[in-house]
């Protein structure tokens, strides 16, 4: 009798598929299209790591590229920040388990559709439902709940990158506790902002270390820290171009494929529409995902915001390559561009967005469909 595969789906609904960037969980690794991996590997390819061109999801995970299977556990850990998908396995880096434990965690959140981050010690502990429904919503590039200001989501992603990506060049090391983690700041409040995140109450806790947060201790003898770390930078690139997490402002003279700039509107999960989000899936009729040549970046030109997540994630690549520092060149794209909250950003809200017609979208006029609140 075969092993039943699993399918863990990221999003409002575990029976549907949540916008471009689902997680699957399954004996065979392949349940859900691996979207945010394919991604990440065309971006390897055009960067200066220069990754083998004829490199595939299934030939990564098939010839057990174990170091390039690190950066997909950085993707894929802002989906699973309690590594439930993976077996602990200290020889293999990515041996899928069932997905059964991810689901429940992710279930507790779903079927409450509270935010769990105010409910105490127990329900803290839930990282995933933290990271999708409550505080943590930021490593989707979302906000924590509707109307939230623009600029506090920024703030937050912003924090994020800079901590994960100092880690990544190794600045800040893998075995410094999470409360002293430390960035420049007015205040200890902002000095030290995972504080605001981990405390004695949550798991991991604020005594934990970096190593921790990205491995919940797992056994595995050849992490590369700075791939997890990197991943997870990348995994908010490419959630920031998905519709059903963040409305930018599409940029004229781009129609196939559109091409998108500054932020619009923030959206949250808890109250999306599955079905409307579940729209801007990938377009199989185009390119199947298997069948996609990751070093030509015209083969994803029928999904939605792949194109801008490509080249952002290949620039942040090489950034990280040449272990640019922070402060400077990488912080100001970030932050004046890449991120960059527009003069007409509103406040967040629970919509996937859908553009009217050619006309109307051109003059930059857009609708949000499909409001459950």
């Amino acid at each position: 009798m075969e092993t039943p595969i699993i399918e863990t789906i990221v999003g409002p609904s575990p029976e549907t598929k949540f916008d471009n960037y689902a997680v699957g969980g399954g004996f065979n690794g392949f349940a859900q299209q691996p979207v945010h991996e394919t991604i990440t590997i065309a971006a390897l390819i055009a960067s200066e790591m220069r990754l083998d061109p004829r490199t595939t999801y299934a030939i990564a995970v098939y010839e057990h590229q174990y170091d390039t299977l690190e950066f997909f556990r950085g993707v894929v850990w802002n989906d699973d920040p309690m590594n439930e998908l993976f077996w602990d396995n200290k020889d293999d880096n990515f041996e899928r388990g069932s997905g059964i434990s991810w689901a429940k965690y992710f279930e507790a959140g779903k079927l409450l559709s509270i935010d769990y981050t105010a409910l105490g010690a127990i329900d803290r502990r839930n990282l995933i439902v933290r990271s999708h429904f409550g505080n943590l919503q930021f490593l989707h590039a979302m906000a924590d709940k509707a109307g939230e200001a623009p600029q506090e989501t920024q703030k937050k992603v912003l924090v994020w990158l800079e901590v994960m990506y100092k880690v990544a060049i190794g600045q800040i090391s893998i075995d410094t506790k999470l409360r002293d983690v430390q960035i420049p700041g007015n205040n200890d409040q902002d000095r030290y902002p995972l504080r605001r995140l981990f405390d004695n109450d949550t798991q991991p806790c604020d005594t934990d270390t970096i190593h921790t947060l990205l491995t919940s201790n797992h056994k595995y003898k050849n992490v590369k820290h700075d791939r997890r770390a990197l991943g997870s930078c990348l995994h908010i690139i490419q959630d920031s171009y998905a519709r059903g997490h963040c409305r930018r402002n599409r940029l004229p003279g781009f129609d196939s494929p559109e091409r998108f700039g500054t932020i619009a509107t923030y959206h949250t999960y808890s109250g999306q529409n599955s079905d409307d989000h579940e729209h801007y899936d990938y377009n199989r009729s185009i390119t199947p995902i298997e069948k996609i040549n990751c070093a030509n970046i015209a083969d994803f030109k029928g999904m939605v915001g792949a194109t801008d997540a490509i080249h952002a994630c290949t620039r942040l690549i090489n950034y990280w390559m040449n272990k640019k520092p922070w402060e400077g060149a990488v912080q100001d794209w970030f932050t004046n561009q890449l991120f960059f909250v527009g003069a007409d950003a509103t406040h967040s809200n629970a919509l996937v967005d859908d553009f009217l017609s050619d006309i109307q979208d051109k003059m930059g006029i857009e609708r949000d469909v499909g409001a459950h609140v």
